[in-house]
């Protein structure tokens, strides 16, 4: 079972920081330092004491790190 979140007003689906730092290829640790710094996007929610992120923009936000490492 893989229980998903989805916002009920705009039916997007929001990811916790361990989803978040799964799917950008980070240590759960790293990506919420990367937030707390502000070098990720902003948080939309928090839900029962979960931190919440929009998954189509955690989705851009890594596009653009892998591309800026390709470029390097």
């Amino acid at each position: 079972m893989k229980p998903t979140i989805i916002d009920a007003d705009s039916g997007r689906e929001l990811w916790t920081a361990i989803e978040c730092a799964t799917f950008s290829g980070t240590a759960r640790g790293t990506f919420t330092s990367y937030a707390g710094r502000g070098r990720t996007p902003v948080p939309v929610a928090k839900h029962h004491g979960l931190t919440l992120w929009d998954s189509d923009e955690i989705r851009k936000w890594t596009a653009e790190r892998q591309a800026a490492k390709a470029e390097d």
